[in-house]
């Protein structure tokens, strides 16, 4: 994945990290990695500025997605 990043790093290429399966790990240990992953990504020139927590199973996050989704979306038809 960290060379995956730093490829559309250098083809400025915007992204946005999604955290999945959030569903699996206690929220205190899910706070935790999502500081980790938030600070890698300020690491990263092209990355969204924070990352997206998901769960397919629950649906927690999955409306947040979808609207930063819908963003990035109308962003490229301007």
């Amino acid at each position: 994945d960290l060379a995956v990043m730093d490829l559309l790093d250098r083809a400025a290429v915007t992204f946005q990290l999604v955290l999945t399966k959030c569903d699996a790990v206690k929220p205190t240990a899910l706070e935790k990695k999502k500081a980790q992953v938030d600070e890698l990504i300020r690491t990263h020139t092209a990355a969204y500025p924070v990352a997206i927590a998901t769960s397919s199973e629950t649906k927690f996050g999955i409306d947040v997605l979808r609207a930063e989704l819908a963003n990035m979306a109308e962003g490229i038809e301007s």
